[in-house]
């Protein structure tokens, strides 16, 4: 398990209470079937919930156009 002190380490904010991502085929329809692949989760599923523990920002640069 990792812990708080790892993400924070990596530069991450940890949430508190955590919180949670719900993705559907409507939301990733061209990823939908790599996304269950990649968390063994079946893809004629409704919807996935992910959990999340913490945030990165990651701002664009700048001499991106």
């Amino acid at each position: 398990m990792i812990t708080r002190e790892q993400m924070e380490n990596a530069g991450y904010t940890v949430l508190e209470n955590g919180g949670h991502v719900v993705m559907s085929p409507e939301d990733l329809p061209h990823e939908w079937e790599f996304m269950c692949k990649a968390f063994g989760v079946d893809p004629r599923c409704k919807e996935m919930v992910l959990c999340v523990c913490g945030v990165i920002e990651v701002p664009h640069e700048e001499n991106e156009e």
